[in-house]
């Protein structure tokens, strides 16, 4: 079993916890969690039960947990996991409806 990989994220505010660990050859799976307040938002799991016979197994799982955990940091920063967030997690710009529903017909007419 490898040494998994933790990282913390603040995007909007908030702090985001990463982690992925190799779940060992007995489950022989990569899976990673995005947390938020101890809440878990998201999991990612894949298999690596192909590999349990390859000779630099442990070299080729220590990567492939790196590429995911490395993915899914990336896609946290870029906005992916926005729909997981609550309402009060985002952030909404100071306008009223009246001109929400205006610069929505606007953007229709073009």
């Amino acid at each position: 079993m490898n040494v998994g990989y933790n990282t913390d994220i603040k995007y909007r505010n908030e702090v985001f916890h990463i982690q992925t660990e190799d779940k060992g050859q007995g489950n022989p799976l990569i899976e990673t969690l995005v947390y938020l307040h101890g809440e878990i938002l998201l999991s990612r799991r894949v298999s690596y039960a192909h590999l349990l016979g390859a000779t630099e197994k442990n070299k080729t799982v220590k990567n492939l947990m790196k590429t995911q955990h490395d993915q899914v940091c990336a896609e946290l920063k870029g906005g992916n996991f926005s729909h997981l967030l609550s309402m009060d997690t985002q952030s909404v710009e100071d306008t009223t409806l009246d001109e929400m529903v205006l610069e929505y017909l606007q953007k229709q007419n073009r």
